[in-house]
């Protein structure tokens, strides 16, 4: 296990207008500023609607996890993830879910 971020979208299921973005931070520290980073990206062009945030351990390691979901009307070619000097991985099964919870398929890959 070693430092990164998860992320994916798809169609808000609140709004037919916005997407949902989701973005997991695993780290030892400073996630919060991680996400803020990415956050920063997405507001330059529109505004962002927080969804959800959950903040747990790594089992079996120093690192914690923070998720979190927005909406928002910006697309994902508008964020330069390059400026976030993390590995970067999109996870196309960090959705929402028509079984279960997101929360659940999060915690389940780092437990």
């Amino acid at each position: 296990m070693e430092r990164h971020i998860r992320w994916n979208w798809e169609r808000s299921p609140d709004d037919d207008d916005m997407v949902r973005y989701h973005i997991v931070v695993v780290d030892d520290k400073d996630r919060p500023g991680i996400v803020r980073r990415i956050l920063e990206q997405l507001q330059k062009c529109n505004s962002v609607i927080p969804v959800r945030s959950r903040e747990d351990k790594v089992k079996g390691t120093e690192f914690r996890y923070l998720f979190e979901s927005y909406d928002t009307s910006v697309a994902p070619k508008m964020i330069s993830w390059r400026q976030i000097s993390k590995r970067i991985i999109k996870d196309s099964d960090l959705r929402e879910r028509t079984k279960g919870n997101i929360e659940n398929y999060v915690a389940g890959i780092y437990s």
